[in-house]
């Protein structure tokens, strides 16, 4: 199967290069094998056994981002994901396999999350809201089952998202919960890293469809893509939470005090080229009085990717940081104040590319600012 789908795709490019300038790898590295046509070229050898597996070649297909943007620019309309997709599945069951990854394989099957950490401390975050929020865990019912993901759940510099959400829907009156410490990554990882999802997708399934919420609102955008795309029938609705807030701002009224500053979007790659969710998370910006809404040369189809996708980081934390710094650097050009984003990997690369510019620009999540608008908070 995987040899078919490669041997269909792989002979219908051009060569135009018109995916080269706008790759982020291929930008970074300036090498022709790092371009989307220089790899389907590698692949196409390999699938006419001109070329034979090794660990360069490994490396080479997982500097691939999946950010899908050559998808966008092919003129020949060439489905540049399957070909990198099915070139990773064969990879990750050869000997070839980079290490980091399969470290990363070990992780989210033995912990169930992508930092190896033990379960406990899925809720870290939520410490202070318990009293507040009696129905944070596990509720039966509830209207709203919020699924936080690996990162907002685990990484402190992004507890400020989950934080956020449920001050958000308790001021509204959203009936929600979590799943708490028994929340399990959604095994976009092991896709992006060209791995089953079996056992991801039968745990998750079970744990979801027991608590009979009615709409899964997840914070992650890759989380989003996933459950949307590669798991069977959920029994319930799947949201991004942008396009949950999108819909709270117009069906109930929640007071915003200004906020006069300029905000940049940078659309998440799962969020926008992947799930085709451009226009809520910039609906939810406009709603805010005194903030100015300053548009990158990048964006919406064409936005440059953070950096943190397809697992880049794990394989090459040098060229991810290249990335996220030009990404950076295009908000910088527009003078932008705060660069809003409703993805978490996106925010930690593009707060850490801050960070080594020692750059005057706040990094926000769509909800963490939604909040700081908010005229009245919910406070622990």
């Amino acid at each position: 199967m995987l040899q078919s789908v490669l041997s269909e795709e792989v002979i219908n490019c051009m060569r135009c290069a018109y995916c080269s300038p706008t790759c982020p790898t291929y930008i970074s590295l300036q090498t022709e094998r790092a371009s989307p046509r220089g790899m389907i070229a590698l692949i196409r050898a390999l699938v006419e056994e001109r070329l034979p597996l090794s660990k360069n070649l490994a490396t080479q297909i997982y500097h691939c981002l999946d950010c899908q943007l050559c998808k966008v620019k092919c003129p020949a309309g060439v489905n540049t994901d399957e070909i990198f997709a099915c070139a990773k599945e064969i990879l990750a069951q050869s000997k070839f396999f980079p290490s980091p990854l399969d470290k990363l394989r070990t992780r989210i099957r033995e912990t169930g999350n992508i930092a190896g950490e033990d379960k406990e401390t899925r809720l870290l975050w939520g410490q202070d809201y318990s009293e507040l929020f009696p129905e944070l865990v596990r509720a039966k019912d509830a209207e709203v089952l919020l699924f936080l993901g690996c990162i907002a759940s685990l990484f402190p510099m992004v507890y400020a998202l989950p934080q956020a959400l449920i001050e958000i829907m308790g001021k509204a009156g959203i009936e929600f919960t979590t799943l708490g410490e028994e929340e399990i990554c959604c095994g976009y990882p092991l896709l992006a890293a060209g791995l089953p999802i079996d056992d991801q997708m039968e745990r998750n399934l079970a744990q979801l469809k027991a608590l009979g919420a009615k709409k899964l609102v997840t914070a992650c955008p890759s989380c989003y893509h996933t459950f949307k795309e590669n798991y069977p029938d959920m029994g319930m609705e799947v949201w991004h939470a942008s396009e949950f807030l999108a819909q709270l701002l117009e069906e109930r009224s929640i007071p915003f005090k200004p906020f006069p500053k300029g905000v940049t979007y940078h659309d998440p790659c799962d969020l926008g080229r992947k799930s085709g969710v451009y226009e809520p998370p910039r609906q939810i910006l406009q709603a805010i009085p005194g903030l100015e809404l300053v548009e990158m040369e990048a964006n919406r189809a064409e936005a440059f990717c953070c950096g943190g996708g397809g697992n880049l980081e794990s394989i090459d934390p040098a060229l991810s940081a290249a990335i996220a710094d030009r990404r950076l650097a295009q908000a910088q050009a527009v003078g932008a104040q705060v660069i809003a984003s409703a993805c978490q990997q996106c925010e930690r690369t593009l707060a850490m590319a801050a960070r080594r510019a020692k750059a005057r620009i706040k990094v926000m999540d769509i909800a963490q600012l939604v909040r700081e608008a908010m005229e009245e908070r919910w406070r622990p």
